[in-house]
């Protein structure tokens, strides 16, 4: 996993702006990109600089488990050992032509618990039912824990595993391109919810991985 003259030529030419607005350095980086297992096997050519700062600053901050990071990207190679990850194609300009795999870390549990039981609404039916039914079963069949523990098991473990058999686990997305039927990894972004948002990553993908990688983002690349 050591660095190649193309990636220290990339690193000497990426910003340092960048580096100073994820809190890392470039001998942080290279540490990092040099020593993680979670890179054993995988092409190192094929993750852009500004996903290693990405992750490096992850790991750094404890943002999130970095391994679930780069436990999907060994998966998308074919060199894990887990389930086969899901990827998806972005259907709309601009980001027409990337893909987009997620991932998933323990800190998403609390939104997706949130948007499993609609608990952002003042009144939500699902949530009400949810009660409604514990309650029942309670008065029918007493627990050891009473309705308050039978209500925190159903709301947690029976919500999330209800969740992931609709495979509408909430995460965040490692975005890549594919060229000439390989992968490259870009970035890692937070979901978003309008053409603005895909502009502006599209806008901060093309500024800092259009140099390391020409014959992406440009119409080239799939």
């Amino acid at each position: 996993m050591s660095l190649n003259s193309n990636t220290l030529d990339s690193m000497n030419n990426f910003p340092t702006d960048i580096f100073e607005g994820f809190d890392v350095s470039e001998d942080e980086v290279t540490h990092f990109r040099n020593n993680h297992v979670g890179f054993c096997r995988i092409d190192m050519n094929r993750l852009s600089q500004l996903l290693l700062i990405q992750l490096t600053s992850i790991s750094k901050h404890r943002t999130y488990n970095s391994f679930s990071i780069t436990d999907v990207i060994q998966e998308l190679e074919g060199v894990g050992r887990g389930c086969k990850q899901r990827f998806e194609q972005f259907k709309y300009l601009p980001l027409k032509g990337l893909f987009k795999a997620h991932f998933f870390d323990a800190r998403f549990m609390a939104r997706n618990l949130i948007n499993h039981w609609g608990l952002e609404f003042e009144n939500s039916h699902k949530f009400n039912s949810l009660f409604s039914r514990v309650t029942e079963e309670e008065e029918k069949n007493p627990s050891r824990f009473g309705w308050q523990g039978r209500l925190a098991h159903e709301m947690t473990v029976g919500g999330y595993e209800e969740r992931a058999k609709k495979n509408k686990r909430t995460g965040e997305w490692i975005i890549f391109a594919k060229h000439n039927n390989l992968n490259y990894y870009l970035c890692i972004s937070r979901h978003s919810k309008s053409k603005p948002e895909d502009q502006e990553i599209y806008d901060f993908l093309k500024l800092l991985c259009k140099n390391e990688y020409p014959f992406l983002l440009s119409g080239e690349a799939v």
